[in-house]
């Protein structure tokens, strides 16, 4: 895999980091290569995998006459049914993910994700600018990269899309090492445009995926909240595991922006262009409280659906939330 060096997207520190690690299926999946994960399909590479101690209702026929006999031990044979995975990474890259680095210095997003702002003073409206190395979009690429490199590692499949309100462009699914500079180039060449309907988009997946999958979705999830859980619930309900890694500015959760006391400021949402003028004071609090709400409905909504909801902050870096996360998932536990 030395080739992921050659993309921007890969620094050899966060190789380094996540190269040990491993994301293991917690559902059952369907594939046509030896791997780690379990199958559902009877006779795919059913190999004895380790012993373990015996425990009262483990069925005898597991014990180990061989160990028993040598050491005094009870322990039982482990097999795995095992295959690879199938992987479709689904990131964002609608005009909201532009958002961070230099225009969050100058803008905002506020309300439930059907008002993000770019946020200005009186007298001075700037463009917006392109993602930069500390924008929602740059993040969000560097994370599908990095779990590219990894899925790929262990064997997996990785299939990428690229979405706003539609499909913009889409890389199949490979197990080939060499496959993460195909990915990397298109991520490394997209550019956020559009508005945001993840709802749509991930319920067009729902329907095009026939072979049971681990769907990633790696996008801010500002969109009608309703909409979002119904689309994501919709994968999960198929027999898909579906882990959607929701990346936001810190700014987007306080809405402390250092406005207060400038006055009137003029809004723009990054993605309709509509402006509207609102005093920052005001409606700060109002932000704030909307925001949390958003949040408390989407977590609660997830957890109903059986969808693994992570919300990433841009100021953490991503080689430590993977890794906090990974370790959180092979143990077997929730954040």
């Amino acid at each position: 895999m030395s080739q992921a060096r050659a993309s921007s997207l890969l620094d050899p520190a966060l190789l380094e980091r996540v190269k040990g690690l491993a994301l293991v299926a917690r559902r059952v999946v369907e594939g046509v290569l030896q791997g780690m994960h379990h199958s559902p399909l009877h006779g795919l590479s059913v190999e004895f995998s380790e012993h373990r101690q015996y425990s009262p209702g483990d069925e005898l026929k597991r014990l180990d006459w061989r160990v028993l006999a040598r050491s005094d031990r009870y322990v039982v044979k482990q097999y795995e049914q095992e295959t690879n995975m199938r992987v479709v990474l689904v990131v964002d890259c609608s005009r909201s993910m532009a958002y961070g680095g230099r225009t969050a210095g100058s803008g905002a997003d506020a309300g439930d994700g059907r008002q993000r702002q770019d946020r200005q003073e009186t007298g001075g409206l700037a463009d917006v600018q392109d993602a930069d190395s500390r924008g929602k979009f740059h993040y969000a690429r560097v994370m599908a990269a990095a779990l590219s490199y990894l899925l790929l590692r262990q064997g997996d499949s990785v299939g990428l899309m690229l979405t706003n309100y539609r499909v913009v462009e889409q890389v199949a699914p490979r197990a080939a090492p060499g496959h993460i500079m195909s990915l990397c180039r298109v991520l490394e060449s997209a550019t956020p445009s559009g508005i945001t309907d993840v709802a749509a988009v991930v319920s067009q997946l729902a329907v095009r995926l026939r072979r049971r999958s681990l769907v990633v979705v790696i996008s801010d999830l500002l969109d009608g909240v309703d909409d979002v859980l119904a689309g994501l619930g919709r994968l999960s309900h198929r027999g898909h595991e579906v882990l959607a890694f929701q990346v936001l500015d810190p700014r987007e959760l306080s809405f402390d922006l250092g406005l207060a006391g400038h006055g009137v400021t003029v809004i723009r949402d990054m993605e309709t262009g509509e402006l509207f003028e609102a005093e920052p004071q005001l409606v700060r609090d109002l932000v704030r409280d909307e925001v949390q709400r958003f949040c408390e409905r989407l977590d609660a909504g997830a957890r109903a659906h059986g969808v693994h909801l992570l919300r990433c902050r841009t100021d953490q870096p991503v080689g430590q939330v993977l890794t906090r996360y990974l370790h959180w998932r092979l143990r077997g536990k929730r954040l």
